[in-house]
């Protein structure tokens, strides 16, 4: 049984959406817990969707490694393909690292207002990060057709 859809040439364009729609929220959340610093629940929930996205970015790099190892990409969208990669790891790389960094301020150091406000930069950083990687992929999709037909799928 495949987790695939029929219409769908791989899992990465169903699961591709969740870090970036997830970590975006957090990042939301967590300026509105700049604002509502006497409120450490909206700092906890901020956390914690850090985690949840970097978890799920970790998903969808995988998935990407299995579906650019699973086509047949056409020689002008190789580079494009070896650029979000690269984009994709350097992201999750991040999120993972910096979702480390926030439990240990959220729950092991003082969560104090400067402190907060530097991982909050550093926050949108990485959202710089998962920009620039959402816009190569989305140059896979729209210019080059890679993950929205199952041409070039190799194999049955």
């Amino acid at each position: 049984m495949s987790l695939t859809p029929d219409w769908a040439p791989n899992l990465h364009p169903l699961v591709v959406h969740f870090p970036i729609g997830v970590l975006v929220t957090a990042a939301a959340v967590d300026f509105l817990s700049l604002l509502m610093r006497d409120r450490p629940g909206v700092r906890d929930t901020a956390t914690l969707l850090y985690c949840a996205g970097a978890a799920v970015a970790l998903v969808a790099y995988f998935t990407g490694q299995s579906a650019a190892n699973g086509l047949v990409v056409p020689p002008e969208a190789r580079a494009l393909v070896d650029e979000h990669a690269e984009w994709a790891f350097r992201t999750t790389c991040f999120f993972m690292f910096f979702a480390s960094v926030r439990l240990a301020i959220s729950y092991i150091l003082q969560p104090k207002p400067l402190r907060m406000v530097g991982v909050f930069v550093l926050a949108l950083m990485g959202i710089v990060l998962l920009y620039a990687t959402a816009e190569h992929g989305a140059q896979l999709v729209f210019q080059h057709g890679l993950g929205v037909r199952k041409t070039g799928v190799i194999g049955p």
